[in-house]
């Protein structure tokens, strides 16, 4: 089918942390996303006026990057206020790390400014008619009919395994068979199931979880890797005006936890199956001799992390490697680029500084 329109500006397939962080480097761009609401990882919900976050929680501001030798410090708030990203945030953890008041989705809807992406829009094949031209076809959930439009520079910021399926559903075309087997070491995420659980008149005993809620910088949260709950968020303590007399907790579950349970987890209505809404209340009492909660929402994500970034999981951006290099070369020879958690790793504060490093070096 003949494209409908042609875009003159790259397009984005992506409305999360990436395909912000690109919009607010460069807002002559189109970005498509299959959500129906933008932020991907970083999202916020509402339940009853309450919002809490269900993805990431917070973000570290300092990030580093090591380039042709040199080492370079980068801000993430002085990034933003470079480039007019205006959002309320509060330190919390540690005078490290922040968090938008207003919830974890206006990070990127901060970042989006004037780009509104279309969503509701899934990639299902990419194919080349010349050498300067992608052709995309997209599947629009609301009227449930394809669309193809064109474009000379494609970004994709979608988890490997998705693009791969794009890939295969496409026509054959060597540079997106160069794409695949580049992708291919890093194709390994795990998956992650998430509980929250809220209380409209019941707060735990702070002291017993080492927790003061009173803090200028309060702590809100606990890891311990490798356990069942291994990441646990009161998201309460971050939102005091919304939980005067209630709290609320986020519950990340580990990854063997995650990838055992993961097909019954939930109904279609995001509650908990009975196997599991009678482990998580056992989980609650045991833990902090919690009562029965008001409200379950149960999550799943199903690539939640890249295990093996091609820039690593932490520290410095090591960007003088031979991999780092051969995918620079392919998104010059190929005019797709392809960013995400699998080139940066999945903290956000390495996401956001790496795209604004690679764009302020010519490197986007």
């Amino acid at each position: 089918m003949k494209p409908i329109f042609c875009y003159q500006v790259p397009v984005v397939v992506g409305s999360g942390i990436s395909g912000g962080a690109i919009a607010m480097m460069d807002s002559d761009i189109v970005i498509y996303d299959k959500g129906r609401i933008l932020g991907g990882r970083v999202s916020s919900k509402t339940k009853d006026s309450v919002s809490y976050d269900f993805g990431a929680t917070m973000f570290r501001d300092l990030m580093e990057v090591h380039w042709l030798g040199g080492e370079t410090e980068y801000s993430i708030s002085e990034i933003w206020s470079s480039k007019q990203v205006q959002f309320p945030t509060k330190p919390i953890y540690d005078q490290f790390h922040f968090y938008p008041t207003k919830g974890m989705s206006d990070l990127v809807s901060g970042m989006m400014g004037k780009v509104k992406p279309i969503q509701g829009h899934t990639l299902k094949r990419i194919e080349s008619p010349d050498k300067e031209t992608w052709n995309l076809e997209f599947y629009n959930s609301e009227t449930k009919v394809s669309e193809w439009i064109s474009t000379h520079n494609v970004i994709l910021t979608l988890p490997i395994p998705q693009i791969l399926e794009i890939f295969n559903r496409s026509e054959e075309d060597p540079k997106l068979e160069r794409w695949a087997d580049f992708l291919e070491p890093f194709n390994d995420y795990r998956r992650t199931l998430v509980s929250y659980f809220y209380w409209d008149k019941w707060k735990p005993n702070w002291k017993s979880l080492s927790l003061d809620p009173s803090l200028s910088i309060p702590i809100t949260t606990t890891l311990e890797r490798g356990i069942d709950w291994e990441y646990q968020s009161w998201e309460s303590i971050k939102y005091p005006d919304e939980f005067e007399k209630g709290s609320a907790l986020l519950v990340q579950f580990g990854s063997k936890f995650s990838e055992a349970h993961y097909e019954d987890w939930m109904d279609e209505n995001r509650n908990p199956t009975e196997k599991y809404k009678d482990y998580l209340l056992h989980g609650l009492r045991e833990k902090f001799d919690a009562p029965p909660p008001n409200l379950i929402w149960n999550h799943r994500w199903k690539y939640a992390q890249a295990r093996m970034p091609l820039l690593g999981k932490e520290g410095p951006l090591r960007l003088d490697t031979e991999s780092f290099s051969e995918w620079k070369s392919l998104c010059k020879e190929t005019r797709i680029t392809i960013l995400g958690d699998w080139l940066f790793g999945s903290k956000i504060e390495r996401i956001i500084g790496g795209i604004y490093f690679l764009s302020h070096n010519g490197l986007l």
